[in-house]
This record gives C-alpha cells, structure tokens and sequence, in this order.
C-alpha cells in the first residue's frame, strides 16, 4: 500500500495489474514464508514443548512435515514466477531478478539451511530488510519505471513499514524467550536477554512513530498510533499467559494496519 501510494503521488497513474501482481508476489512469498518457517521448525525440534505459543500445523501432527515442505516450495516457485512477469511487464532492470530470487531464497533460510537467519540473531534484519525496505521500494519502483517516470526512493517511509512489521516479530520472540534458548534458537532476545527485548519493542515503535515523521513530513499521521505504543509497551510488561500475548499480538498487528492506512493518507494528502 504505501509503496503504491508513493509512486500514485509522484506521477498520478499507475498500472493497477501491475499493482496487484505486486501484491500477489507479497502475499505468496508470506504463505511460503510461514510454511516453510513451520516445517523447519518442526524439523529442528524448536516447536516442541511450546506453552504460550499457538499451535502450529507440523508440531501438531495436522499436517504432514513432507506436505508443507511441499507446499511451501510450491509457492514460493509461484511467487518468482510472478516476479518474472513483474519484471516484463514492468520492463525493470536485471536487479528485479535478483531481488526476487533472494526474497525466494531468504524465505527459505530464514529458518532453513545450514546457517537459519532466525537462529542466528538475524531474523530481525530480515524482516526490516524485506518487508519495509524491499516491499515497499520494489513497489514504488516498479511501478515507477513501467510508466517511464524517475523513481526517488523513499527509505524513511520504508523503514517504518519495516519497524512496525518487526514488532510482530519481537513479540513472538518475547513469548517464546525461554523455550527458544532451550532449543538453541539464537533470537536477538535470547543473546540479549528480555530487558534488551523490551528496549527493542520500544524502539521499534520510536523509530516507525517519531523519528520517521519527523525525518519525511508526510508521514505526519503515524503520530496518531503512538497511544497505540504506549499501551503495547505496557501490555508486553505484563503480558504472561498465552492469552495476554495472543492479544498483544493482535494488538502489534492492528497498529501495523493502522499505522500502514495513515502513510498512506498521509503520503496521498500531500499529492
């Protein structure tokens, strides 16, 4: 959404097919994303044992570990194949390859592989990288350059989309704080501790809500989520039963949603 609304501000048309093979490569690479997250998991026993967390298809014997490997594969082959067209359609440069490639790749290793990057205190990165800054700047770019206009990147406004994503990652990795050291699951909470995951839940949210808006004017409305953060920020210091952690969790998605609809007003105000 606000990497469309960006490029919709600079030159006032864009490609709605193109617009939603975007969203389609996002959304393919997500499911693929998270069904091969729980097949590896899975495999590595990190799923084992798990009280706060929600049941997850493999651990819970669901679903077959071999079909949701399949599965995944299946739609994350997809999900290049639909980059592919993006990259014709949109007559970008060969880097929209690449890019593609290693969201597809990076889907995979995040929790598989010889070196997991969600087992390596790199999930974090990952998810700022991919869903704030490649998300949304491959979407103003493409759709930028189909229509022969100059793209500007806008990394600030990207960051925040990223930042608030992570949140959602953070709290998972705040619940699951004990069992992932158990398991050997080296989450930047499990090498730090949990004060260091409160510290990151917050700047998450000063980074996306504060800092940003006031780096790019437009993004003026996220100060509107900040009472968000504030009870979000009180919620995971309290937070101890699965329940409260399955609303905290709602909660981080909610903001993520709200916060995602005033950039883009906020972007298109300004148009």
């Amino acid at each position: 959404m606000v990497g469309a609304s960006l490029a919709f501000s600079e030159q006032q048309e864009i490609n709605l097919f193109l617009l939603f093979l975007c969203f389609s490569f996002s959304f393919l690479v997500q499911i693929g994303t998270n069904l091969s997250n729980d097949y590896f998991d899975f495999i590595r026993g990190s799923d084992r044992n798990r009280i706060l967390a929600p049941t997850r298809a493999v651990a819970s014997g669901l679903l077959k570990p071999n079909h949701v490997r399949n599965a995944a594969y299946f739609l994350l082959g997809i999900s290049f194949a639909v980059g592919i067209v993006i990259y014709k359609i949109s007559d970008g440069p060969n880097s929209l390859i690449w890019i593609g490639l290693a969201s597809v790749i990076c889907a995979v290793v995040y929790t598989g592989g010889p070196f997991p990057l969600a087992y390596n205190g790199l999930g974090d990165l990952f998810v700022i990288l991919f869903y704030g800054f490649i998300a949304v700047e491959a979407t103003h770019f493409v759709l930028l350059i189909e229509q022969k206009a100059v793209y500007t990147p806008d990394f600030i406004a990207a960051l925040s989309i990223g930042c608030m994503t992570n949140i959602l990652l953070v709290v998972n990795n705040f619940r699951d704080y004990e069992e992932d050291m158990k398991n050997k699951k080296n989450t930047l909470i499990v090498i730090f501790g949990r004060k260091f995951g409160f510290l990151l839940f917050i700047s998450c949210y000063l980074i996306a809500l504060l800092i940003c808006p006031f780096l790019e004017p437009r993004l003026w409305l996220l100060y509107f989520c900040l009472p968000l953060s504030m009870f979000g920020a009180f919620k995971i210091l309290k937070a101890k039963t699965k329940r409260d952690f399955d609303k905290l969790i709602s909660l981080s998605a909610i903001s993520l949603l709200f916060s995602g609809l005033l950039s883009v007003a906020g972007i298109l105000l300004y148009y």
